[in-house]
């Protein structure tokens, strides 16, 4: 899992170019000022499982992503939990329909209750995503 912004930026620029790249075309690729910087940042990544080394000692951007990836989605490269966009839609959703329609309370608490699952799921991926983050920050 990208852990900051850098790697996230990394592995975004890697999917984008679409093939292997060596230590020193990712050093231009990211601009970086020595060839060590990228190769820290590509085993980091390859640490990540979101990259593979090649015979030909060159790295290539994974395109079946980790498990841990699959619940989150990036936006302008933030990670966000998937649920998080489901949450909020459907929150605003029943709360729009509830002033408008004025249901009886008992259908207005029913229609509340049904958002709770996601908005429990949420807050279990924000917390994944955090130990993920604080698990990678010890390595």
């Amino acid at each position: 899992m990208p852990t900051g912004r850098e790697e996230l930026e990394a592995y975004l620029k890697l999917r984008r170019l679409g093939k292997p790249v060596t230590i020193r075309g990712f050093q231009r690729l990211m601009g970086y000022s020595s060839p060590g910087q990228a190769e820290r940042m590509l085993k980091r990544l390859e640490r990540l499982g979101l990259v593979e080394k090649t015979p030909m000692s060159e790295y290539i951007a994974k395109e079946n992503l980790p498990p841990e990836l699959s619940s989150y989605i990036i936006i302008k490269g933030y990670v966000l939990p998937r649920a998080l966009i489901y949450s909020a839609y459907a929150t605003t959703v029943i709360a729009t329909y509830t002033v408008l329609a004025r249901p009886p309370p008992p259908a207005a608490i029913l229609l509340l209750a049904l958002v709770i699952p996601y908005w429990i799921e949420t807050a279990i991926n924000i917390n994944m995503l955090k130990k993920i983050r604080e698990s990678e920050k010890q390595q």
